[in-house]
């Protein structure tokens, strides 16, 4: 009788992990929560009541935001959901938006490279980079997030230099190293939550091998740049607002 039992586990568990292993496109969608950022903005003791009702309505605004992640076995492709409206004034919603996204972020796995399309004074700019390795901690604390266990990883504050450490909650059973803006190639699963230090990211809805397929169509309306030479071409864009003022 014990043998039975341990067979039927073994097979239920071979069952999953095979169900899990056939895992090949995906739809996430993340919330953002900016609480910390208005804590942080209202602690320090130096801002202004005006200043701290700008805090107040940006980390408000935040909570209507979702950006959506579709990704299939190679690629991903990471925006604002389109034609979300967050508050009643424009440019709240651009801060908003700037602060949890620069722009679309299209990934490449097999390539290691991503694409960034962004906006800047009203210019449309392509910039590709390289995916870079980090050095992250991989812990044994986990968490269910929907019906997946996920696995913290750390991310030192000295590696990014952000004031605080970069943490991520990751889901081995979706075997794809995607997650939200650039945090993608590195962890042995989705991240289904990150923490920043200006936002949090928490996964509101997974909808995993949907009936029509995913393709990610890359830009190529324009030529696209080096992070470097989109450094150079904003320091331009300043210096020309710099001799306006």
């Amino acid at each position: 009788m014990k043998n039975q039992i341990a067979i039927y586990i073994g097979f239920m568990i071979m069952s999953i992990q095979a169900l899990f292993a056939q895992i090949t496109s995906g739809k996430i969608l993340y919330n953002i929560n900016m609480e910390d950022f208005y804590e942080d903005g209202i602690n320090d003791g130096k801002i202004s009541p005006e200043l701290g009702r700008m805090f107040r309505m940006t980390a408000d605004a935040a909570n209507n935001i979702q950006l959506e992640l579709l990704f299939n076995h190679e690629q991903s492709i990471f925006q604002h959901q389109k034609g979300l409206s967050i508050s009643d004034y424009e440019e709240l919603d651009d801060l908003v938006k700037m602060l949890t996204s620069d722009g679309t972020y299209y990934t490449d796995i097999k390539d290691g490279t991503q694409l960034l399309q962004t906006f800047y004074e009203g210019r449309k700019y392509n910039v590709k980079s390289e995916i870079t390795k980090q050095d992250w901690t991989l812990t044994k604390e986990q968490k269910q997030i929907g019906k997946f266990v996920c696995y913290k990883a750390i991310l030192d504050k000295s590696v990014t230099g952000l004031n605080e450490n970069t943490k991520a909650w990751y889901a081995p059973e979706i075997p794809v190293s995607f997650g939200p803006i650039d945090y993608v190639g590195n962890l042995p699963g989705l991240i289904l939550e990150l923490k920043l230090p200006i936002a949090t990211y928490t996964t509101s809805e997974i909808r995993l091998n949907p009936k029509k397929d995913i393709k990610i169509d890359w830009p190529n309306d324009i030529d696209t740049m080096t992070e470097e030479e989109y450094k150079k071409e904003g320091d331009k864009v300043k210096a020309r607002l710099d001799e306006g003022w």
